[in-house]
């Protein structure tokens, strides 16, 4: 009987949780589930929140976005199903935002790159600055198209 009652618990937290905002979000990952293959996201009642496998890195599913997961739509290589939740850093050159594949990029901020540890601005001609966009790739990736590196 307890058991019963701790899941039915458990499932009323992670349903409640699945309304928080990022910054809620980012004080609990564990409590959201895993993405996994073959699972309904999206839609009323389902998970619109998850980590990546391994990870404790979060996504939010985009707005009007709801489907079936498939092997190989894992949020961080599906950016036009998922966006990276970040954290509070300011994206300035001394505080830059740590870049993950999938998140949602500002021209004129900073990001650190996980893979060579260096800081990029986020740069294209033509683009203002606070505009956004969506990339699946880190930005030692896009040198010259969609960031610029940062001298040490």
């Amino acid at each position: 009987m307890r058991k019963v009652r701790a899941l039915k618990m458990r499932r009323a937290a992670l349903l409640s949780a699945q309304g928080a905002t990022d910054a809620q979000a980012l004080t609990l990952p564990s409590l959201y589930p895993e993405w996994a293959a073959g699972v309904a996201y999206g839609g009323e009642g389902e998970p619109c929140i998850v980590r990546q496998p391994g990870t404790s890195q979060l996504y939010r599913i985009n707005e009007r976005k709801a489907h079936t997961s498939q092997a190989g739509w894992e949020p961080a290589s599906t950016p036009s199903l998922w966006t990276a939740i970040q954290g509070s850093e300011t994206g300035t050159k001394d505080d830059p935002i740590p870049a993950v594949r999938g998140m949602e990029y500002e021209y004129g901020l900073y990001y650190k790159d996980p893979e060579d540890g260096k800081t990029y601005l986020c740069a294209r001609t033509g683009e203002a600055e606070g505009g956004k966009v969506i990339l699946q790739y880190l930005p030692h990736e896009l040198i010259g198209q969609y960031f610029e590196e940062v001298p040490a």
